[in-house]
């Protein structure tokens, strides 16, 4: 080999390298993305599963969320997610798993009121 088609390799091997990154960073960009939503995802179910479990213990509001959140916070790390969420970020799951409880109770006790 000489060192014209040496040269040629590495021009036709740089080209591929700059073809192909931006195509590389999008997909490694989502798949960081779709598994991120994956991860908040689970974390919103197990959210509405802990306050629901919380809840029907029959314990006070406050000590609904105490509750929740230590379930849920259990629940993450014992799935190896704890570096993915912070104590905020798990709290805000649990406010939001409360609030979907209460619409639903409201529903139901609105739909279930005698008419006259």
């Amino acid at each position: 080999m000489d060192i014209t088609q040496a040269q040629a390799m590495l021009t036709m091997a740089g080209t591929a390298v700059v073809l192909l990154a931006k195509p590389l960073y999008s997909l490694d960009r989502y798949i960081k993305a779709h598994t991120r939503n994956a991860h908040i995802k689970s974390a919103c179910d197990w959210a509405e599963q802990a306050v629901t479990y919380v809840v029907n213990s029959g314990v006070g509001t406050d000590q609904h969320k105490a509750q929740a959140v230590a379930f849920l916070t259990a629940r993450i790390k014992s799935n190896g997610l704890a570096k993915n969420f912070t104590d905020e970020q798990i709290e805000f799951y649990v406010d939001q798993a409360l609030d979907e409880l209460d619409k639903t109770a409201g529903n139901v006790q609105a739909t279930s009121l005698p008419t006259k």
